[in-house]
């Protein structure tokens, strides 16, 4: 049996996973072209090579626009600055997702580029029923349309208790954006791609302190991230970072089948999908392990 195992020993966000799956073997050309089968608009994408405290992984990142570059499909090696969606009281472990996206902005542009003659504007949010016509209307495979659904309807309905809504009237501000669909939609086409029967994931935990986003001001872990990991193993550290965005929460919350410390794994290949910070305590990657494993001991 083909498993996935996310040792999420630095949280979990999407853009993240996107770049573990990336190391792990998925061509960025494969998720340009699943991609594009969204009418999304103009996208640019980039997978670049980047260091957290002595590890090397890729970190994914998009943004709109239709610069044009013809580049090789591997990841490359650059330091770029990435922006966040949210201002925060203190330094972030990862660009934060509160159940939301983030936006990149970059020193100078390069990577892959798909350009869509759609004329479409720059769309800070759609809502809910906006986005499940996005990829219901997409020619995304069966698999991916229905886990992204199911990811994007964790996240709806926990904001829609949140917030006093039907989950198909929340409008997602930075979830609804480019960059946080991109997450979701390749997160799910990685999976699918790398051939993952089962998805186990380590024993989660968040940080603490504040975070400042659209919906307002509130405490780490988001009240997002609480909901959607209900009924799944759960921790808080005293350290001032969010470590697991609601998007990470609503990836995992979907995916896993089991919160445990890494199985008897034969390991084919490990991948980093690097954060946006540096972290003193611990590098900050989420690190996916790909192997096979006997069904009966998963069952165990």
């Amino acid at each position: 049996m083909k498993v996935l195992y996310l040792d999420c020993f630095s949280g979990i966000s999407g853009d993240m996973t996107v770049g573990a799956l990336t190391d792990l073997g998925v061509p960025p050309s494969t998720f340009e072209w699943e991609l594009s089968k969204v009418d999304l608009g103009d996208f640019h994408m980039h997978f670049e090579r980047q260091t957290r405290k002595n590890v090397v992984g890729v970190k994914f990142g998009i943004h709109e626009g239709t610069t044009h570059t013809h580049e090789q499909d591997e990841p490359h090696a650059h330091d770029h600055t990435h922006g966040e969606t949210c201002d925060h009281d203190h330094d972030h472990d990862h660009e934060h997702k509160h159940d939301h996206g983030h936006e990149h902005e970059h020193s100078h542009e390069h990577g892959h580029d798909h350009s869509h003659d759609h004329g479409h504007e720059h769309v800070h949010g759609r809502n809910h029923r906006e986005i499940r016509a996005l990829i219901e209307a997409s020619t995304l495979s069966d698999f991916v349309k229905e886990k992204s659904l199911a990811i994007f309807q964790r996240i709806a309905v926990a904001e829609g208790k949140i917030h006093g809504q039907p989950p198909e009237d929340v409008t997602f501000h930075e979830v609804g954006a480019l960059d946080s669909i991109a997450d979701i939609l390749l997160t799910c086409v990685g999976i699918e791609a790398l051939g993952v029967e089962q998805v186990l994931v380590s024993k989660l935990f968040d940080g603490s302190g504040w975070i400042d986003c659209a919906h307002g001001r509130f405490p780490v872990p988001s009240t997002a991230t609480l909901e959607i990991l209900r009924g799944i193993p759960f921790s808080q550290i005293d350290e001032p970072f969010e470590f697991i965005t609601p998007t990470g929460a609503a990836i995992v919350a979907e995916f896993g089948s089991g919160f445990t410390t890494m199985p008897e794994i034969t390991i084919e290949k490990i991948g980093y999908g690097v954060g946006s910070r540096d972290l003193e305590s611990r590098p900050n990657v989420l690190r996916a392990v790909l192997g096979t494993l006997d069904k009966k001991k998963v069952e165990s």
